[in-house]
């Protein structure tokens, strides 16, 4: 099966297969297929629980649910709760998707979350350097560590992207 964009994506990947193999065949990224199962079940399981939690608490968020990012609020807290639904319906959706991806070891189901977190990767790779830029360099262990764990969760699933993909895909 041709994937989609397969002009863009087959001729670039297999340029660099034996690069992108070199890389996956790493010891750390050796069992991805595993957690790239469990990031699944568990960012389904986690964003069904929260959309459970904020419909029961009605039509606005309570404050422990949000945090109040400026003094004067932007957008009234009804909105604040339909995008976090809506962001959360989403991460199910591509975590679901990462799960089927997995079942039917086709890898077009990975692209959603490849590219979703591309885009969310390039921008905390734009806010630390406007922040380097603007405030100079201040590392914290919390944002660290989880900008680690976004970027395992990205390789985790770019690299099995890699291996599902066969010759007749490029």
């Amino acid at each position: 099966m041709k994937i989609p964009f397969y002009t863009f994506l087959g001729p670039l990947i297999k340029r660099r297969k034996f690069l992108i193999n070199t890389f996956c065949s790493h010891p750390v990224l050796s069992f991805v297929p595993i957690y790239v199962w469990i990031l699944g079940v568990l960012g389904v399981i986690l964003s069904i629980f929260d959309i459970w939690r904020i419909i029961k608490c009605g039509s606005v968020l309570p404050g422990y649910l949000w945090r109040e990012r400026m003094k004067r609020n932007v957008i009234t807290p009804e909105a604040q709760r339909d995008c976090k639904l809506i962001c959360l319906v989403l991460s199910v959706e591509y975590y679901f998707f990462l799960i089927v991806g997995l079942v039917t070891n086709n890898p077009i189901f990975y692209m959603p979350f490849l590219i979703l977190y591309a885009i969310i990767i390039t921008l905390e790779v734009i806010v630390f350097f406007s922040r380097v830029f603007a405030d100079g360099l201040c590392l914290r262990k919390r944002t660290f560590l989880m900008t680690i764990l976004m970027l395992y969760n990205w390789s985790s699933v770019a690299c099995t992207f890699a291996r599902s993909m066969s010759c007749c895909d490029m």
